[in-house]
């Protein structure tokens, strides 16, 4: 470690754990600040004229006049009027041509300010007048001072055993024990851990993660790097890695030191109020942060916002030697899943909540936080999904049959969720959802529907596969109202020369009668669908016209393919030329689009309910569904 002679300013260097009592310096850096070697250039420049030249003559170097020197001055100054021989500034105590250097003093920072006899914060932004009436106006400046905004600041706060808080001019503004009240409500730090550092252990990860929310950094890695000393793990320093590569590395590295799973829990409390997006604007539309699936690790500290008040608890399941680790396939670990998507096809996805040993503190303290997830084709293998909801683990839950214990994969990555040309399906259909419709089947290539958001994400066709050139089935959707004993069809397809989309509603079959309570003739409607998936046929489609020109009434008709065999039967069909969709000459009655659909509903009466959907392509791989329906009376 290098220290400055507090006297004579000269750098000295101090190998292995054998270091003399110093003084440390907290800051924000400025335009201004002083380098190693022009500290060594100021410091060589006072020995030649102390040697040389007069008291009364000697001249200071010019740069003395830098607002960096200065800090190092005062630092010093204080530090020998404190008792202390040596002092620590980073502007000039770390070699900053030296990557080595660079990556032992980023490592070794926490400790650094731990050690420290005493540490001085230099706040300049806040001005104390020493006046009684204005002693709330600098506490207000010193709660708001940009200090207390930046990353590595955070453990400069919470590492020091002796911390002494200066303002502009360097008047002393107080100590962290003085002003603990101050800054537990400006930075969210309970005040044990602030009084004794030796308390971060106890604090869960997540709440740690909750610290950093509001800070930045100059370098985007620096928000990771500043980080490690709070969780007592190192790395290797990779600058030009980028933010979220190092925020990742960070997380692994505390996976292998703790068993602390709050780590997981990140997005689950503080979101309950988030906005539901109603799909009114589409050009403001973020598909991206509607669909899909997220890493389970957490990309920024931003992701744990909220989570302040969670709490650690007994481990739900026995801890094995093995413990969890992260894999290629993503985090390894035993878990409780509580299944909530109970599927009856293949092509229903299974959800589950996974339980954490977290929970949140004002909670039943039986209860857990979960995660939730959605499985994959690969068998073992789970994503998380996103939810605005409050996925808690009841303890009932937790001790029912349908809680499982099981060795799962959760992935770290943010992959598509289905193969070949991803197709992002957004429906919109309030006017149903709210009397109890819901989509109960959905018959595709690969599906996986999110339920809450509305949102599904399906496997297409790439035109290296085929789809230029042909009309094909996109999915067929079962909506059904399991109270009512009522549903019907919805098929969707797609050109896949321009990729303009098409709606078919379809009534459910006229036999089978529903019973809502025993849902007996359920399957018959499931079987219909799954009867037009597989053998989709001919449609009559209108004929695409250029946008300048008036929509037209003709039509074209056109076989529908199935992707799922659609490489079985091409050598079957009669060639077009390319870029045109197949038309055919005859082979049974082709079908024309039908946007509406009637159908009975049973209540204290017999009603009819219409419904019909309009389709819109936002842009390549985005869908809108918009569907209303109307309720009225049986004639």
């Amino acid at each position: 470690m290098r220290l400055i002679n507090t006297t004579t300013l000269e750098l000295e260097e101090f190998p292995g754990a054998n270091l003399p009592a110093y003084a440390i310096l907290s800051h924000t850096w400025g335009k201004d600040e002083l380098t190693m070697g022009e500290l060594e250039t100021i410091a060589k420049h006072r020995r030649t004229q102390k040697a040389l030249v007069p008291a009364s003559l000697r001249q200071a170097h010019t740069l003395e006049l830098k607002d960096g020197f200065s800090k190092v001055s005062y630092t010093c100054t204080q530090a020998a009027k404190d008792g202390y021989q040596y002092a620590w500034v980073d502007t000039v105590c770390i070699d900053k041509k030296s990557s080595a250097e660079i990556s032992e003093a980023v490592n070794s920072m926490y400790s650094w300010y731990h050690r420290a006899a005493v540490c001085y914060a230099y706040l300049p932004d806040v001005q104390h007048g020493g006046q009684r009436g204005a002693y709330r106006m600098w506490k207000d400046d010193f709660a708001e001072s940009r200090w207390f905004s930046r990353g590595w600041t955070l453990q400069e706060l919470i590492a020091p055993r002796k911390l002494l808080f200066f303002g502009a001019g360097w008047k002393s503004l107080g100590t962290k024990a003085s002003l603990v009240r101050t800054i537990v409500k400006a930075t969210g730090i309970d005040r044990r851990t602030l009084l004794d550092p030796s308390q971060i252990r106890r604090i869960p990860a997540a709440r740690r993660m909750c610290w950093a929310i509001r800070r930045s950094t100059t370098k985007p890695e620096d928000i990771a790097y500043s980080l490690m000393g709070l969780f007592g793990v190192a790395m290797p320093i990779l600058y030009g890695e980028g933010a979220e590569a190092s925020f990742t590395r960070l997380q692994t590295e505390i996976i292998k030191r703790t068993p602390d799973q709050s780590l997981f829990a990140w997005g689950i409390l503080g979101q309950e109020d988030a906005p539901v997006h109603h799909h009114t604007k589409l050009e403001e539309f973020d598909d991206d942060a509607q669909t899909g699936t997220l890493p389970i690790l957490a990309r920024s500290p931003r992701d744990f916002a909220g989570m302040e008040r969670v709490v650690l608890a007994t481990p739900t399941v026995p801890r094995d030697v093995e413990g969890y680790e992260m894999t290629h396939r993503g985090l390894k670990m035993k878990v409780k899943l509580v299944q909530v998507g109970k599927g009856k096809h293949a092509s229903a996805q299974r959800y589950y909540i996974a339980s954490l040993d977290c929970r949140h503190e004002f909670e039943d303290p039986i209860d857990r936080l979960g995660i939730f997830l959605a499985e994959t084709e690969v068998p073992n293998v789970l994503v998380r999904t996103r939810t605005r909801k409050h996925t808690r683990v009841s303890g009932e839950d937790l001790e029912s049959e349908g809680c499982k214990e099981r060795w799962v994969y959760i992935s770290n990555e943010v992959a598509a969720a289905v193969d070949g040309e991803e197709e992002k399906l957004f429906v919109h259909a309030r006017d149903l959802i709210t009397p109890g419709y819901d989509v109960e089947d959905v018959q595709a290539k690969q599906a996986q529907w999110n339920r809450e958001f509305g949102t599904m994400r399906l496997s297409g066709m790439a035109a290296e596969d085929g789809g230029k050139g042909c009309v094909y089935q996109l999915a067929v959707l079962t909506f059904f109202n399991r109270h009512l004993g009522s549903g019907f069809l919805t098929r969707i397809m797609v050109d896949g020369t321009s990729g303009e989309c098409f709606v078919d509603l379809l009534p459910p079959p006229e036999s089978p009668h529903v019973d809502p309570k025993t849902l007996e003739g359920k399957d018959e409607v499931e079987a219909e669908a799954r009867k037009i998936w597989e053998s989709p046929g001919r449609a009559e489609l209108p004929l695409a016209k250029p946008s300048s020109m008036k929509p037209s009434s003709q039509v074209r008709t056109v076989d529908v393919v199935n992707p799922e065999t659609f490489g079985e039967e091409e050598e079957d069909q009669p060639q077009q030329g390319p870029g045109k969709p197949r038309s055919v000459d005859g082979g049974g009655p082709p079908q024309e689009l039908r946007p509406k659909v009637a159908f009975s509903e049973m209540w204290e009466k017999e009603y009819y309910r219409m419904v019909e959907a309009s389709i819109t392509r936002k842009k390549k791989g985005v869908i809108f569904l918009d569907m209303e329906s109307t309720l009225f009376a049986a004639a």
